[in-house]
């Protein structure tokens, strides 16, 4: 399988070390990730919000680079996979702005048809490789108990996006089971993590966040499992904040999914990206048995840096 790989800006400038997991495990299914010249997606919100037209061009540009190469694209972002999603839809329903924004990429020498496909890693993951396969290709467990989120992006609009059911998500916590995690279930699981109104109403947002991780430290978790990179930030960094203005105590490492399979997997270097955690949580190393993982996680603790 070979995909044009949208990365998106949150993960390729503050989330590296997850990107980087995505890299490790890509091969081990055949995958290639091809990297082309993309820009922003645009960002779904803020760029739409002030001009419709601007984000449909700039998305129908990044798709048609892949079209150019005949590749699908695959995202890394549950932001970027809805923007590039939705753009998708509109294009694909409604010629006349398509047909506006075709006038524009003529002059970039680009043209979007409708040809390549969205997928979030996600997706690839559950849908096109599968819970078995991922589980075949474990060789140390990550017995560890965690709660999962996997963010509005990825779950709303259900019609259009297809990843899971949007009011009873339930493909990432199979996910993690592949690996050896036990997913706990709990209330506001599909509840925001706040971060969508971070920019106009800071206590508000860290008020959804503090509710959020309340609802999750009822289960005692050893860490959350995201599949957004924004998602992600909010968790490890927002309940710091959370804590200073509330007087909560969370401590949660919180684990982008691929991370944990390059673990499950076995990757050397694994270390390297667990070192970029700023809430840390012990994990096995690389050259640990089975047998030690397991005896080794069921007494890990998260700790603070």
């Amino acid at each position: 399988m070979k995909y044009a790989f949208f990365i998106g800006c949150t993960m390729a400038y503050r989330l590296q070390f997850a990107e980087k997991s995505i890299r490790m495990v890509a091969p081990e299914f055949d995958i290639e990730l091809v990297d082309l010249p993309f820009t922003c997606c645009p960002e779904p919100n803020a760029v739409r919000a002030m001009s419709d037209d601007t984000w449909l061009t700039f998305a129908a540009r990044n798709i048609a680079l892949a079209e150019a190469e005949g590749l699908d694209v695959l995202t890394a972002c549950a932001g970027c996979h809805e923007s590039l999603s939705l753009a998708k839809h509109e294009l694909d329903e409604k010629a006349d702005r398509k047909d506006k924004v075709n006038e524009i990429l003529k002059d970039l020498g680009l043209e979007y048809k409708g040809t390549s496909t969205i997928i979030h890693m996600h997706q690839l993951l559950f849908d096109e490789i599968g819970v078995e396969t991922l589980s075949s290709k474990v060789t140390r467990p990550v017995p560890i108990k965690v709660v999962t989120h996997t963010g509005c992006h990825l779950l709303r609009p259900e019609r259009i996006l297809h990843v899971d059911d949007a009011e009873v998500p339930v493909k990432l916590d199979s996910l993690c089971e592949a690996l050896g995690m036990e997913p706990l279930e709990y209330m506001d699981k599909t509840m925001c993590c706040g971060a969508g109104v971070r920019k106009t109403n800071s206590v508000t947002s860290y008020a959804v966040l503090r509710e959020k991780m309340t609802s999750m430290s009822m289960v005692e978790p050893d860490a959350i499992v995201v599949f957004c990179p924004t998602c992600f930030i909010t968790f490890e960094s927002g309940q710091r904040v959370a804590n200073r203005i509330f007087g909560t105590d969370f401590k949660f490492p919180v684990f982008y999914y691929t991370e944990l399979l390059a673990i499950a997997m076995g990757h050397p270097d694994t270390d390297l990206l667990l070192a970029e955690h700023r809430i840390n949580l012990d994990l096995p190393k690389s050259e640990e048995t089975s047998e030690e993982t397991e005896v080794d996680m069921g007494d890990s603790v998260a700790s603070s840096p």
